[in-house]
């Protein structure tokens, strides 16, 4: 299967310029050319319009900038899964793992599809991919990929 789960945190690397931004748009090409499907929850949509906004109250982006950020989230190449139904997945994995519900959604979301996931937050890395497997960093992903085929 060449879809993969992708967090907030990798979809705001395509939209943002970051510092690995180029290996987040490089994720995206790979997955596009194998003509998969990147999957986010709703909620990661909303995460990424919010850190452009934040952004922009920063003075790190024009308001010119954030709407062309913005477009570019709408745009994104991306099929959207509704949080609503990992809920009660996702809170078994907060309680267990100490985590944000967010995050816990993420993974709920990975397992739940059977599918990888890759997020770009070390510390929710650290501390879920002994248990769930299926979970890789972004800044690992190429090797990850290539060891899982």
């Amino acid at each position: 299967m060449n879809d993969i789960v992708v967090d907030s945190s990798v979809v705001a690397k395509w939209i943002l310029p970051e510092s690995d931004s180029a290996e987040a748009l490089g994720l995206v090409s790979e997955i596009t050319l194998r003509q998969g499907r990147l999957v986010v929850l709703d909620l990661a949509i909303v995460e990424v319009a919010n850190a452009i906004g934040k952004r922009y109250h920063q003075g790190l982006a024009t308001a010119e900038e954030s709407r062309q950020f913005l477009d570019s989230l709408i745009r994104a190449p991306v099929h959207v899964e509704p949080a609503l139904r990992f809920l009660s997945q996702a809170l078994e994995i907060a309680v267990e793992y100490h985590r944000a519900i967010y995050d816990a959604l993420f993974v709920a979301l990975a397992q739940e599809l059977r599918m990888p996931g890759v997020t770009a937050d070390e510390p929710l890395f650290r501390s879920l991919h002994a248990d769930f497997p299926q979970i890789a960093l972004m800044r690992g992903w190429a090797a990850w990929s290539k060891k899982t085929s």
